[in-house]
């Protein structure tokens, strides 16, 4: 009897690959979700709908709160750092 092996998802591949980061995500989600924290608008263009960008994953909470386009500029300027 052979058993299939599911592939994991593009999602958890990345979980997989980057815990430290997957862990600070869930951690700031949790703070949100209890209301320990609060959303605040993007820090380059203040519109409501903001993401939060973690400069240090050891730092869970230490957050920068940018809306989606600034913050995949941010991460394309990091990564051709």
């Amino acid at each position: 009897m052979t058993t299939k092996r599911k592939s994991l998802s593009r999602q958890q591949r990345w979980r997989k690959r980057n815990p430290k980061s997957y862990l600070a995500h869930l951690a700031v989600q949790n703070a949100l979700n209890l209301g320990v924290i609060d959303r605040k608008p993007c820090e380059v263009c203040n519109p409501e709908k903001s993401e939060a960008h973690h400069p240090n994953y050891e730092r869970p909470y230490d957050v920068i709160w940018l809306c989606r386009k600034h913050h995949k500029a941010l991460h394309s300027r990091e990564a051709s750092a």
